[in-house]
This record gives C-alpha cells, structure tokens and sequence, in this order.
C-alpha cells in the first residue's frame, strides 16, 4: 500500500497556531489554556550566490535583463532581454534553459534574425511584444500550454489616438506645451496614455503567437515596472498582480478572470501601512507560489525615500489577496547594492535549496550617484534552504499547539535547525483544544514523557516516540501537534 501523501505546513504567518483561551477552575480561578509561549517568527536571511548570467553573446552585449525563470519538465527556463551592439538597437527576448541555475545554454531556434542569420536564442523584439512574465498553464490546450504577460499603451493627443509615438515626439509635444504656457492639469488633458495588459501564447515558451485582443485596459494609470501573471489552480481562475498607486504611494494591485482575457477591474492587494515607516513605497512584488506548500508569496522591493535605496522584503498569503509579513525587514540582504529587485519564480535549484532571482544594481535609485562610473548591475539568486523563508523560532525555549488537523496515518516530518549550543524539539500529539476551555491531554503513546528528543539540522526528519514514527493508531482523527523548542527553529511540518 502506498504511504500516505505528506500536507506540507510552513510556518509563515500566526494562522495555524493555537493562540490559547482562558478559562476558570472549580475555586474561580483563571487559568490559560495552551498559550503559546517563548516563540516568535522570524524573517530568515537569503544569501547571495555569485553571479548566475552576464553577457556571453553579441546580441547580449550592452545588456542581460531576466524577466522570469520557472522549473518545467526538469529544467529551468528563463525569459530575458538582451540588447546587442548591433540589431539596430533594438532590444529582444531571449530564451535560455538549464539544470542548475548557473550554466544557461541558449538553444540556435531560427526564429529572429539578428547579425544577418537566425542562428541565435532570440524569440522576438520587445518593441513587438514586451513580455514581462511567463507561466504554465494546466488548464489549456497544448498549444497554448505557455502563457504571457506583456504590456503596451495607447497614446491620446488632445483627444485624438495617435497609433505610434516616438519619444522624440513626445518631448518635441511637452516642449510645445511648455512654451504656450500650459498648466500641469491642460498638460494631463492634451497627452495621456492608456496602459494595456497584453497576452502571448505558446505550445514550448519558444514560438508565440501575440493576442490582439489586450487582457485589459488599466485606463490612464501606469503599468510600469514589472507585471505578473499567473493560473490558479485552486479558483480556476487567472489572475494578474501589476503596478498600482494608491494617493501617490506605489503599491501592488490584483486583476482575475476565468479566461486569459476580459479581466476585472484592478483592486489594491498590497501597500505600506501605519506599522511600516512613513517614507516607504512598494515597487514591485515577484508574486509566485511556494514550490511546496501552493501558499502565495510575494516578495516586494521596498522604496525607501529618504534614502533613495529599495530592498526585498517577504509576505504570504492563503488565497493571494490579504498579505501578511512576520517582521518588516528585508529577506534578502542589500549590501553591497543600493537598489534591489527580484523577478519570478522562486524555483528549487536542487535537491536542497530553494533559489529566487535578483538584480542588485550599485547605484541609488533617484539621487546623483547613478550617473557616477559604478560597477554594472548584477543577477544573482538569493539562496535558502528548502522551505526556510520564515521559523518558527525558540530563542531560549518555548512551547506552543497547532490547531487540529487529520492524522493521515503515515509520519510526522520537521524541517528544523537546533543550535550548536544544546539546541532540540520534542513533539507531543494531543486532543485538539475545545471552546470553553479544559485541560488538553496527550494521546497515549504520544506524550511528551515518550517523545525522543530532535537535535541538530534536518530538512526532513520523521518525530518518534520511544523510537517509533508510527500513526497509523491515529489514522483518521483530528489531532493537534504540541511543540516543545529550546534554542531552535522550526520552518515546516508536514503529516
């Protein structure tokens, strides 16, 4: 008989955790049961790998751009601009592939010409399609099996659409402007633009074929930086995290729909609040999934105004609309960058670490340092240990209790770390915890008093009790888990 599939449970956000209730005993006391004590979440620092692609090629000369990396069929395939010396000046996507991250080959497709042959990794110019993210769809037919999200905008002058306008003639029209006087709202009425959502699809992320009908039209609101799209699975619906505003704060807005196209009007998800500081802003979000659990995650660069930095930040999410953040600081270190952005996905690189792309650029974002010689902007993977975003941390030692949830019968797996220093868990199984409270007892066999002790560093390590894994005794009943840590780090549990 097949084991059991194991539900992984990362430890990202409070829900899940049984926050305790009071309750009064027979003498008219007040007591608590099961607050969780001695425990916090922390935010776990990414490190840097070196770097994972620079220019190898002439089209990739003046520039290498990732836009998204995903893990398909075994392999990581990566989208990204590459503009060469030559091409006209033009700017292109490309498309790359590899097994580990770090060394990309870039197929001869024969699709775009370049250099006077087609002997190149090229897919397209982005002056034709502006492809910002990619993503699988499982619901589609084959040859629409890839999916992309691009943007573009419709130009109005004094009213009329204007099909193309170069950026000469956009300034020579704000010149004009400025020498007959107008006001800044006369200027608003005389040249806006509508920003459009574009879509792209394809049997191999190779050969696309463009939509002519946009996904939608965001009006006069901005769809610079970056775009995502992405199929989920568990509403059936498509769905698009963009740029937004909100009162001049930038900020992360929401489109869905059940076709790829005629999406809803957009919504802010995600943005700065009072806890957060005063001169703070959000710029872009990576949305993707977690690799193992399906949770929602974001991972936004944060605008730091008075400083002119941005850095990445971490939140998460069960249905992808309400966020929540277990610290406000950032996941990935910035030094030595003064700005910082990451792209889609966070993929498995291997069988233990888990990678998310970034460009870490050395100049500020919006003071004189940028124009200052300074070394070129950097792509490299922020790197954690599988399912390590966020712990459940005893810095000294604590205990809590998970809410109830079905014994599958198989094992009780944890992802943890003890420290060095005398660090372990230990792991009861109990009777859920009731409303009004009363005392909650362990299962026999399951007792802290028979729970072997966890020490040292595992990705993957099965809780025993007097040396047995075994729950089948259990199969089929609500339980809850009661942890106790002592100078450790808990980031996930699955059974």
């Amino acid at each position: 008989m097949a084991e059991p599939k194991l539900e992984v449970q990362p430890f990202l956000d409070w829900y899940g955790i049984w926050a305790g209730q009071a309750g009064l005993d027979e003498q008219g006391e007040a007591w608590v049961q099961d607050p969780p004590v001695g425990i916090r979440l922390a935010v776990q620092p990414a490190r840097h790998s070196p770097v994972f692609i620079a220019p190898e090629r002439p089209w990739e000369e003046r520039s290498v751009s990732p836009t998204c990396v995903l893990r398909d069929g075994g392999l990581l395939k990566m989208w990204y601009f590459s503009a060469g010396a030559g091409g006209g000046g033009e700017t292109f996507v490309a498309y790359a592939e590899s097994e580990d991250g770090f060394t990309w080959r870039r197929p001869e497709l024969g699709i775009q010409e370049y250099g006077g042959n087609t002997r190149n990794n090229l897919l397209f110019k982005v002056g034709d399609f502006e492809l910002q993210s990619v993503f699988v769809d499982p619901s589609a037919p084959p040859e629409a099996r890839y999916k992309g999200l691009g943007r573009s905008s419709l130009v109005f002058h004094k009213g009329v659409q204007i099909p193309r306008l170069t950026r000469e003639q956009k300034w020579e029209i704000r010149r004009q402007m400025d020498e007959e006087g107008y006001t800044r709202e006369q200027k608003a009425e005389t040249l806006y633009f509508h920003g459009l959502l574009r879509g792209a699809v394809s049997p191999d992320g190779m050969r696309w074929k463009f939509l002519e009908e946009p996904l939608l039209n965001v009006g006069r609101t901005g769809l610079d930086s970056q775009n995502i799209a992405a199929y989920d699975p568990d509403t059936q619906q498509y769905v698009g995290y963009l740029r937004g505003h909100q009162d001049r704060r930038r900020a992360v807005r929401r489109t869905e729909g059940r076709e790829f196209g005629n999406w809803s009007p957009t919504r802010v998800v995600f943005g700065m609040d009072p806890q957060d500081p005063i001169d703070t802003d959000v710029y872009t979000s990576a949305y993707c999934r977690c690799p193992s659990s399906g949770r929602h995650l974001i991972f936004p660069s944060i605008y730091h105004r008075h400083t002119s930095t941005v850095d990445i930040q971490f939140a998460s999410s069960r249905d992808g609309l309400w966020w929540s953040r277990a610290e406000r600081k950032p996941i990935i270190p910035r030094e030595p960058f003064g700005t910082m952005y990451a792209m889609p996905n966070l993929v498995p690189l291997n069988q233990e670490e888990w990678g998310l792309g970034f460009i870490g650029q050395y100049d500020l974002h919006d003071w004189g340092e940028r124009y200052s010689p300074l070394p070129p902007p950097e792509w490299r993977w922020a790197l954690w240990k599988r399912e390590r975003l966020v712990a459940l941390e005893a810095p000294v030692e604590g205990r809590v209790t998970l809410v109830e949830r079905e014994c599958r019968g198989g094992e009780l797996r944890l992802n943890y770390q003890g420290q060095k220093e005398g660090g372990w868990i230990k792991v009861e199984l109990v009777e859920p915890p009731t409303s009004p409270a009363s005392p909650v007892k362990p299962f026999p066999g399951f007792s802290l008093a028979e729970a072997d002790v966890l020490k040292g560093d595992e990705l993957s390590r099965a809780a025993t009790w007097k040396g047995s894994a075994d729950l089948s005794s259990l199969k089929g009943r609500k339980v809850s888990v009661r942890l106790h840590l002592a100078r450790a780090k808990l980031y996930s549990m699955a059974m």
